[in-house]
């Protein structure tokens, strides 16, 4: 086989500089970072908050078209299927001269986006309600939607109302451990009925509750459970979906009392334990009744 030819060494040294300079480049050059992703996070969570205060602040119908996009799939029994659904939707809330939206928290969950709200001028409720809504996200649209809702009342026998309290997400770092932490209580308090195990949970009476029926404290939150689930029964609260962001975890729970319910549960964990409760029980049709058939959970 023939030599290969020789490099001048002074080719040697320029070619060690382009490396170099490569190299330099390179490791200069920002790359994506944490901060980044949750900008664009950020931006799902504000998308849905427009969305929500184009239809019932502004009162525009068109916002359909523009922040939705088919093929849409509505839970909420109260809404037809599609886009066509929530137009008509967004049209009745457009003839509503009181209609208001004020949004308290947000929480963002991959594709998902929870909104603790209060609704103002909504048919069928005689003054204000208090609602959970989650919106799924593609290619920046949304393209799916559950939803419930109940009338707000005065505070609680602890002076807390369905929506006061702390709003900030924090210690996003710990999502996924606040995640795990509600789904075991939610299945060892409320759905196996270990009471005895509260303290796993929850630090004593340090437990804020903003529920209208229940006020602060852990006896008063055993009392209420014991009220609808009752021990060696089948479960009657059953836990369907999680969303979570840093500090808060939504739970929905299917309810199978009379009448059936659809429980959004907000909890606020603080080191480890939980801290804060927040509740809407959305009172679920007969089924006959319903606008779509996808469900509520």
């Amino acid at each position: 086989m023939p030599r290969a030819a020789r490099i001048p060494s002074q080719l040697w040294l320029i070619l060690a500089t382009l490396i170099g300079s490569t190299f330099l480049l390179s490791n200069l050059t920002p790359k994506p970072t944490k901060a980044a992703n949750h900008a664009d996070v950020a931006d799902l969570g504000a998308t849905a908050r427009q969305a929500v205060i184009e239809i019932f602040r502004n009162r525009d119908p068109t916002a359909i078209d523009r922040f939705f996009s088919e093929p849409f799939v509505q839970h909420d029994p109260d809404i037809a299927d599609g886009l066509s659904g929530l137009k008509a939707f967004a049209a009745d809330v457009a003839s509503s001269a009181t209609a208001n939206v004020t949004i308290y928290r947000t929480l963002v969950d991959d594709d998902i986006v929870m909104l603790h709200s209060k609704y103002e001028g909504v048919r069928g409720f005689a003054g204000p309600v208090i609602a959970f809504d989650l919106f799924r996200f593609k290619g920046g649209k949304m393209v799916e939607h559950w939803g419930g809702q109940d009338a707000e009342v005065g505070p609680n026998l602890s002076g807390h109302t369905q929506v006061d309290g702390p709003t900030a997400v924090v210690d996003r770092d710990r999502t996924e451990a606040n995640r795990a932490l509600v789904r075991a209580f939610k299945q060892i308090v409320t759905v196996e009925l270990r009471f005895d195990r509260v303290d796993e949970f929850i630090d004593g009476d340090h437990y804020t509750q903003h529920a209208s029926k229940v006020g602060d404290g852990v006896a008063r939150m055993k009392s209420r459970v014991s009220e609808v689930a009752k021990p060696g029964a089948a479960p009657v609260l059953v836990p369907r979906r999680y969303v979570a962001e840093g500090n808060f975890v939504l739970a929905l729970v299917e309810a199978r009392t009379e009448p059936p319910t659809a429980n959004y549960d907000l909890f606020r964990v603080q080191n480890g334990k939980i801290a804060e409760h927040w509740d809407v029980l959305s009172p679920l049709p007969p089924r006959n009744q319903w606008k779509n058939a996808n469900g509520p959970f």
